[in-house]
């Protein structure tokens, strides 16, 4: 049996060697996983010396920054899965789970799916004090009774999987991101397994360090394991399996791994050049949105190919912006006033992804010599007809080695890219050293974006990245740029564009309320909306 033994550190340098080396020395046909949350103990240091001398037997994963233990272990489901290992077996990384258990746990999964390794089953043992069982076994006692669990143990990690039931659990459905992911892993693991089997541990304190469980965590999984409950009661819970072993995927853009859990499947409507448009209608389409599991960028995946995007683009015409050109001046004039005392006083701006000219005309009377890239051919001519820029016709690749600009600015342009990582870099390579890179872009872990979920007005075809502030500050990174500034981007509106888009959007009463106020100059009624669901960012080349 070809097995994983997977653990996730944090802070582990003073177990983490001694911990590999017994693992595989208690399971010499094994290899072993281990992903690291840039333990700033230098842990990660230690694990990427241990791989370059074990052969191979030892994966060493470093994410950017720390992800959340569920997401590690749902990380190393999909890898087993895409690697093809017949069985994966959990662990903690402080010695609490003894490596002196493996071997019985690969023999137990010759009889079973699923295997736990218990300090609750008879002859078990837990070294915790009086308080700390108490709390333990409080834990598991609540999760058995509200989940249906037969086993004694719910909480640990100590667990063994075989292939066959991690293809049938529900793996992009476990919402769980912390402590709460083992009571919802164990909830399915038990309800797809044709037998599940606890075996008795000596579970230990650990050997060094301290524990990375804080109370507030410890509220946070009880306040989810209320939901789970909630939802075995109302029959909502996932049944099937959604992951597509060897299912085609894009690289993550930011990190390149292909590690990634499905958020929301494909719901394409269609690709056309008017879907692509600014100011498109076709809310509800999106391509299959997946987050990745090693650096958490949110994206479309699979994209379509850049030469299609780039066709689409050019393609593109939009009359209802030209319409509402009046609310789009005010919107850059807002915006940019906000930002206005971190950028030179003037000098040299390229603005990528251009569109209509007019946040160009706005720069230029704010004293800056301005000139942009844009794709649609009808943007650009537009742009130079009505404003007098200059726009080149196509994208930033196209742009030929000029003069390095002070400043670099991109407007709702960054989620549009074939490749971020790529257009970042870009845009560093047109900034003199100290230019600054001001844009925004989309922010998927806002409130308001959760509380949609799917319903998100941004899900759409053309948004092929979401992001967030440790994403963004990532990326940016990766290319020789530094965050400084940060906040809310403000979208101002005419009252009837914002009527026009409630009754597109489906939203009841739309049509009434449109009907009842049409007689109203509402394209005279200005709206400001910022729900903290696009940020404005400033960025330095350093």
């Amino acid at each position: 049996m070809r097995t994983l033994i997977f653990t996730a550190t944090y802070n582990e340098a003073d177990n983490i060697k001694s911990l590999v080396f017994d693992c595989l020395a208690a399971l010499p046909e094994a290899e072993m996983l281990v992903v690291d949350d840039n333990s700033p103990d230098g842990t990660s240091a230690i694990l990427e010396e241990l791989a370059s001398q074990l052969d191979g037997r030892l994966k060493f994963i470093c994410r950017p920054r720390k992800l959340g233990l569920g997401s590690a272990h749902k990380l190393a489901m999909k890898y087993a899965l895409r690697e093809g290992y017949d069985a994966l077996i959990t662990m903690d990384a402080d010695y609490s789970h003894h490596p002196k258990y493996l071997r019985s746990l690969v023999a137990e999964l010759q009889k079973a799916d699923f295997v736990i390794g218990s300090r609750y089953a008879p002859s078990g043992h837990c070294d915790y004090g009086f308080t700390r069982q108490l709390v333990s076994r409080s834990a598991n006692t609540l999760a058995r009774a509200l989940l249906g669990i037969l086993l004694r143990e719910t909480t640990t990690s100590f667990r063994g999987f075989k292939r066959s039931l991690l293809l049938q659990m529900p793996i992009d459905q476990i919402q769980a991101e912390g402590y709460a992911f083992f009571f919802e892993s164990i909830l399915h693991a038990t309800r797809h397994a044709q037998k599940a089997l606890e075996i008795p541990i000596h579970f230990e304190d650990r050997r060094a360090g301290t524990s990375k469980i804080s109370k507030k965590e410890i509220i946070r999984a009880v306040s989810h394991l209320l939901r789970l409950f909630c939802s075995r009661l109302v029959g909502t819970l996932a049944a099937n399996a959604s992951q597509s072993v060897g299912q085609a995927e894009d690289p993550c853009d930011l990190c390149g791994y292909s590690l990634s859990t499905e958020i929301y499947p494909a719901r394409n409507l269609g690709h056309e050049a008017d879907t692509y448009r600014c100011t498109t209608a076709q809310h509800g389409s999106h391509g299959r949105i997946v987050r990745c599991l090693v650096c958490g960028l949110v994206a479309t995946n699979p994209r379509l190919p850049e030469e299609k995007l780039n066709l689409l683009y050019s393609q593109v015409s939009d009359d209802e912006y030209i319409k509402n050109i009046p609310s789009r001046e005010r919107t850059f004039r807002y915006n940019f006033d906000k930002i206005r005392h971190l950028l030179t006083a003037n000098g040299t701006l390229l603005d990528v992804g251009s569109y209509y000219g007019v946040f160009l005309n706005e720069a230029r009377n704010q004293g800056f010599v301005v000139s942009g890239v844009e794709p649609s051919r009808s943007a650009c001519e537009f742009a130079r007809s009505r404003y007098g820029v200059d726009v080149l016709c196509g994208t930033l690749r196209d742009r030929a080695a000029r003069a390095e600009c002070d400043i670099v600015t991109s407007w709702d342009v960054l989620e549009h890219c074939y490749s971020p990582s790529e257009e970042v870099e870009r845009v560093a390579r047109s900034l003199k050293t100290g230019g600054k890179f001001a844009f925004c872009t989309l922010n998927w872990r806002n409130w308001y974006a959760r509380l949609l979920g799917e319903k998100w007005p941004w899900l759409i075809d053309m948004h092929l990245f979401y992001f967030d502030d440790d994403v963004i500050k990532d990326l940016l990174g990766k290319h020789g740029m530094k965050l400084t500034h940060k906040s809310t981007y403000c979208h101002i509106i005419t009252g009837e564009y914002f009527l026009e888009k409630l009754r597109r959007l489906r939203v009841p009463m739309a049509d009434i309320l449109v009907g009842c106020l049409k007689c109203l100059p509402l394209h005279r009624v200005m709206l400001p909306f910022r729900f903290g669901d696009i940020r404005m960012y400033v960025a330095e080349r350093v």
